[in-house]
């Protein structure tokens, strides 16, 4: 509902901005507000034509259509608005005496920056579409026995495999992946957008993921949307073990590191079991503990048992100016490395995209490699 919403209101402020503040005729007028209305109406052709809100049955060229021209609204929407705060600026600006530029063709303006949106818009599916870029981190813990230093972690979350992306594009980033040789690849949730029924047979190429110590996962909100057991059973079948409140404990040149998951926040919502930090790590030893959760909302009450703390969910806000609202939703989280309480979260912007929202600007999908290192290691600490 708040899409809509917020779609409608963005609907009548491009309108108003574009058409109403012009010399256009009426039927330009009219026309132009019925393209902007057909845009705004995304999420409702998808739920009422398209069959599915989280996953519409259209072809996959129209939704990228679809989405490209979605995300070019909302590009457009903040363009103008910007323009508007300059307008205003220039008005206080001129009452106050102050020489200001006169006589601007804002005609001219409002219509490139409507050339410019749709640009940036096909530009931004673009970016959501393709196959990311490994990017490499390090995080440093205290705690981190020498022997573990340089342990390599890859993590991927939200692959949301569906209309858009599917076999093809997530064998591209199995095949990434592989060729990083991580020790532990972790995965955190929303790995689709449909029923086991109708998109097993695009997961397939998560078996062939490798990792010295194995992989391993947990759920995220949309897998409770499309029949979570059947899809926790499909994706053990693919050699992912998932952490359902649960943990391992792997032995990694003579020390120990505990991998801990736990399910989404939205899992009781569904009748199942909720994230219960306590239950995963029950009888877990004392040891550095990686938490996997798919939403960074609560990390700050968790980082009192986990070291580091791995989430996605937030897709890093989609586009940069998005950012501080995305946050505001996920408690102040919303992409990168985070100090919590002297304890380490990393939020991934996310390795696929969000069939409802798949337009990114100035935030890049990724797979992320993870590089542990330990203040202890003497010649780490002299570099």
């Amino acid at each position: 509902m708040l899409l809509y919403i917020a779609s409608f209101i963005i609907f009548l402020f491009v309108s108003f901005n574009l058409f109403f503040r012009t010399d256009l005729g009426a039927a330009a007028r009219v026309a132009g507000c019925c393209l902007v209305l057909f845009a705004s109406l995304k999420y409702e052709i998808y739920q009422f034509v398209g069959g599915a809100f989280f996953a519409p049955q259209l072809p996959r060229a129209a939704l990228i259509f679809f989405e490209a021209l979605y995300g070019a609204l909302i590009i457009l929407f903040f363009l103008l608005l910007l323009w508007d705060i300059y307008l205003l600026g220039n008005w206080l600006l001129a009452r106050a005496g102050v020489p200001v530029p006169r006589n601007l063709p804002t005609g001219a303006i409002r219509a490139g920056l409507a050339v410019l949106a749709l640009a940036l818009g096909a530009w931004g599916t673009w970016q959501a579409i393709k196959v990311p870029e490994p990017r490499t981190i390090e995080i440093r813990l205290a705690n981190l026995p020498p022997a573990l230093d340089g342990l390599a972690l890859v993590q991927l979350t939200d692959l949301h495999i569906g209309p858009i992306l599917g076999r093809d594009w997530l064998a591209q980033v199995v095949s990434r992946v592989n060729a990083l040789e991580p020790d532990l690849v972790l995965l955190t949730g929303d790995y689709i957008d449909g029923y086991a029924s109708e998109l097993a047979s695009e997961l397939q190429p998560l078996a062939d993921l490798k990792a010295r110590y194995g992989v391993l996962g947990s759920t995220g909100n949309h897998e409770y949307y499309w029949n979570m057991p059947e899809w926790r059973k499909e994706l053990e079948d693919l050699n992912i073990r998932i952490l359902d409140n649960s943990h391992r404990s792997f032995k990694i040149n003579g020390e120990t590191i505990v991998v801990a998951g736990i399910p989404d926040l939205n899992a009781a919502r569904f009748g199942f079991d909720g994230p219960d930090l306590d239950a995963a790590l029950r009888d877990a030893p004392e040891a550095v503990r990686i938490l996997l959760t798919h939403q960074p909302k609560m990390a700050r009450e968790y980082s009192a048992q986990a070291d580091v703390m791995l989430s996605g969910h937030t897709h890093g806000g989609l586009m940069f100016f998005l950012q501080p609202l995305i946050a505001r939703f996920n408690a102040g989280f919303v992409s990168g490395l985070y100090p919590v309480n002297g304890k380490n979260l990393y939020v991934s912007p996310g390795t696929g995209l969000w069939n409802g929202f798949s337009c990114r600007i100035g935030v890049p999908a990724e797979i992320t490699r993870i590089i542990l290192r330990s203040s202890q290691n003497p010649q780490q600490a002299a570099s």
